[in-house]
């Protein structure tokens, strides 16, 4: 059941149900699974959250380089020759943050595909930055 929430990770947006259900049906039942499934919900909500931010650099993006359009144009409609290789880069920075929310999706679902593996083999995985809060919080509030 752990190896379930994390595996999940793979459908970023319906996936973090699975993890709620599990954590939700057996945190009464096995304190590990209820552990590793609490930990899966927080890193999808993070993943969730951090699509949500790019898509806004994303979005911003365009508006920066469709606002920039009236500055570079000189006489006749011509773009001015001193600011034609700004106006042009600013043309690929939007493929550019795309790029890396690609990117940052394809680590987020390998990571949870890595924190699947280990949990499938009886290991205790912990995210980098969550699983040490999770389990403090978790502590404290016993």
């Amino acid at each position: 059941m752990a190896a379930l929430a994390h595996v999940s990770a793979i459908l970023p947006f319906m996936g973090v149900i699975a993890p709620i259900i599990i954590w939700a049906t057996q945190k009464d039942k096995s304190e590990y699974v209820a552990f590793q499934a609490l930990q899966a919900v927080v890193y999808q909500l993070l993943m969730i959250l951090a699509w949500f931010i790019g898509m806004g650099c994303y979005m911003a993006s365009f508006f920066v380089t469709f606002f920039t359009i009236p500055f570079a144009g000189g006489n006749n409609g011509e773009i001015n020759p001193a600011v034609a290789p700004f106006f042009m880069l600013s043309f690929f920075i939007p493929f550019i943050v795309f790029g890396a929310i690609f990117i940052g999706g394809a680590i987020f679902v390998v990571y949870g595909l890595i924190g699947t593996i280990q949990v499938f083999q009886g290991k205790d995985f912990r995210y980098v930055v969550i699983g040490n809060r999770l389990d403090n919080y978790l502590k404290k509030n016993k």
